[in-house]
């Protein structure tokens, strides 16, 4: 899978989220995605003495890590207090949006190609395809 192709994926994962934003008067999906944004924001500025050159976007990397949270939030029932120890507010968010009778995330991301998504991987503060990464 090329850039382009993981961006594409990436951002039609993000789209289909829409329905987060105009439940109440707080903008879900947003919220998540700022969370998601400071924290790239921070750990590129942390890395930035190793003179990283990431290929993506600290917006396509925050979206990829809201997917992550959604897709956790959907498929994971079992939620530990200790599991919040090193939890980012974007995962908090989306296990709460999952708990919400208003969504249903399964169904946002029925159709989504989940294989493709899955191939994607953060490394070294960017995104790679695994098996280019192998």
């Amino acid at each position: 899978m090329n850039n382009t192709q993981m961006k594409d994926i990436i951002n039609e994962g993000f789209g289909r989220l829409y329905p987060l934003t105009g439940a109440d008067w707080r903008d879900y999906r947003q919220m998540m995605l700022d969370d998601e944004l400071r924290s790239e924001r921070q750990h590129r500025a942390s890395a930035s003495p190793f003179n990283l050159r990431p290929k993506f976007s600290t917006n396509i990397v925050a979206k990829y890590f809201v997917i992550k949270a959604i897709r956790g939030a959907a498929g994971v029932n079992s939620f530990r207090p200790r599991d919040i120890l090193h939890c980012k507010q974007s995962f908090l968010l989306a296990y709460a949006i999952n708990d919400d009778d208003r969504f249903d995330l399964i169904a946002m991301m029925e159709g989504f190609d989940w294989g493709a998504f899955d191939s994607i991987d953060y490394v070294a503060a960017d995104l790679v395809c695994i098996s280019e990464a192998a």
